[in-house]
């Protein structure tokens, strides 16, 4: 196998996995570290001023262990230890993986741009005067030393071939093999990684990895970077809905791109003005026998943008999401205040009205049927899509007014049967009955005959929607066939909740979660829709006055993405 082509995927798992904290450094390495009293006086071990990260890994060869035991068969190949994957990358004598001590921590940091940042890795060397011996002063050694200041760079002897992917390596006087992408990162990162970071008391906290990312990184280098990706995003939209409209002279058939795009626009920077408020955030990383968890905790400021978000938050557990049928490809609940509900049904009906444009006549029954689903809505509600044929959407929700959700989905009903959407929907006509759905009750279903488009020979698949809403609780279906979505979903034996894998998520996040999203995607792959179930769980949420955001991926789930990476 070429080692070139993982050296992404490798130097992610360096960088971001590790095990268990080390209580403390063993005998050996003591004894192995040179002493700093022969470094030169002008190494210094500061922060750099653009530095975007610092990563602590405690005990690799314990997660790299945990990893290949619990993905198994394409991670099987790769080297046995962290250090050995650390020599693949860097293209370093095989030897050296046997120097290289993989009981102790890790440390790194990225710095500079975050769309192409500058990035440093320090593994302890076992006895840094051997690891010299094998890889520089050896008659058979594949490098040249270079001196610089607090540590000897390794110049390879063979001149790499075009197109290869190389990394800087250096020997540090004080026992570390530090690892960069460019010779410049060595010099800019290299004191701070293993001198300023290695001094520092071991992050608190018991998971695998930690990953700390500073006030000063957030606000002058993430949040801007984000808005500049999102001004970009914008013109390119806006630029593609104008040679669509030049090639096809006339308007787009499902709404104006322009508005969409404005619609979302205060969403999307509302949420990146949270990122340039936060004082820090941390992401924990954590490997388990049969999974692997990514746990951002985001301190807010004392007041701003992030601190109202995290105030308004409305938190609970994560029984509405896990309550709906384990066949679900996804899986979303979300909790809202009220104060938070109504602006949300504003901005809908807002956004709605804004894309359509002319078309809409009359913006009365929209704002109609978004105002009572308001009046209905409680705190939460759960939503999940059924890919399994018939597949389509099932929405479950307590509810505080009966009479509102039914003219809510009544209303929906009647806008098929009007322009612009009857047009835009190619709706022929609409037929309504009722049905009784056991484990449910009484079913109001209203299916959508729709015509073919002139230029196309087949018809398509008429669709509809199906409720049934008693004093509590409203239960929807969306898609092809509701009322066999919606019976289905009712009668459903096996729940998300009794998935085994989602009990450690379920445990984690408590009674802090506001928004909770399960997702199998191997469902959407027939080939792979036999496989066990893999469900990947990410939740928002709140501890304290801090926002987490967590995700769990199992093992299998993680396997079949490992597979993908390497070709197989």
């Amino acid at each position: 196998m070429k080692w070139e082509r993982w050296h992404g995927f490798a130097a992610a798992g360096v960088l971001l996995l590790g095990g268990a904290y080390a209580l403390g450094r063993c005998d050996r390495d003591r004894a192995a570290d040179t002493a700093d009293a022969g470094a030169p006086a002008d190494v210094t071990a500061q922060a750099p001023a653009d530095l975007l990260a610092e990563l602590y890994v405690a005990s690799p060869n314990t997660t790299w262990t945990k990893l290949q035991r619990g993905i198994g068969g394409a991670l099987g190949i790769l080297p046995a230890t962290m250090p050995g994957m650390v020599v693949a990358v860097s293209d370093l004598d095989a030897q050296l993986s046997s120097e290289l001590d993989g009981t102790a921590p890790i440390y790194g940091a990225l710095a500079g741009d975050p769309a192409d940042p500058a990035w440093a890795l320090a593994m302890k060397l076992v006895d840094g005067r051997r690891a010299r011996g094998i890889l520089v002063d050896g008659d058979t050694s594949r490098f040249t030393g270079k001196d610089a200041p607090g540590m000897t760079i390794l110049v390879p002897k063979r001149v790499a071939s075009a197109g290869e992917k190389t990394h800087e390596v250096a020997i540090t006087t004080n026992g570390w093999l530090l690892v960069a992408r460019k010779p410049e990162d060595l010099a800019s990162l290299g004191a701070w990684v293993t001198r300023g970071l290695t001094a520092r008391p071991p992050p608190a906290g018991t998971a695998a990895a930690i990953v700390d990312v500073p006030r000063a990184a957030l606000a002058t280098s993430l949040a801007p970077k984000l808005k500049a990706l999102w001004a970009r995003a914008k013109g390119y939209l806006a630029g593609a809905d104008e040679r669509m409209r030049a090639e096809r002279g006339r308007a787009p058939d499902f709404g104006d791109p322009a508005a969409i795009v404005a619609a979302i626009d205060g969403l999307v920077t509302q949420r990146i003005d949270v990122v340039g408020d936060l004082e820090k955030a941390r992401i924990a990383i954590d490997v388990t026998d049969d999974a692997a968890s990514i746990e951002a905790t985001l301190t807010p400021l004392k007041e701003g943008a992030a601190q109202a978000w995290v105030a308004r938050m409305k938190t609970g557990d994560a029984t509405p999401a896990l309550s709906l049928p384990a066949s679900s490809a996804v899986a979303l609940s979300m909790r809202d205040d009220e104060d938070t509900r109504a602006a949300q049904g504003k901005s809908l009906s807002g956004a709605i009205a804004a894309a359509l444009g002319d078309r809409l006549k009359d913006r009365a029954p929209i704002d109609a049927m978004v105002d009572a689903a308001t009046k209905a809505r409680t705190e939460s509600f759960a939503l999940a899509l059924a890919w399994d044929e018939p597949s389509g959407l099932f929405l479950t929700a307590p509810i505080r007014d009966q009479a509102s959700a039914n003219r809510a989905f009544g209303g929906l009903v009647d806008l098929a049967k009007v322009d612009p959407f009857k047009e835009m929907l190619r709706v022929e006509s609409v037929r309504s009955g009722s049905e009784e759905v056991p484990g449910a009750g009484k079913a109001t279903v209203a299916t959508f005959a729709r015509a073919a488009k002139p230029d196309a020979g087949a018809k398509p698949r008429d669709s509809g929607v199906a409720w049934v809403a008693d004093d509590k609780t409203l239960t929807a279906a969306l898609g092809p066939e509701p009322l066999v979505t919606l019976k289905l979903a009712a009668k459903s034996d096996k729940r998300l909740a009794d998935e085994p894998t989602l009990s450690r998520f379920v445990s984690a996040i408590g009674e802090g979660a506001s928004t909770v999203l399960v997702a199998q995607p191997l469902r959407f792959d027939p080939k792979k829709a036999h496989l066990p179930a893999a469900p990947v769980a990410v939740a928002v949420g709140k501890r304290g006055t801090d926002a987490f955001v967590r995700i769990d991926v199992p093992d299998p789930l993680l396997r079949e993405l490992v597979r993908m990476q390497m070709g197989f």
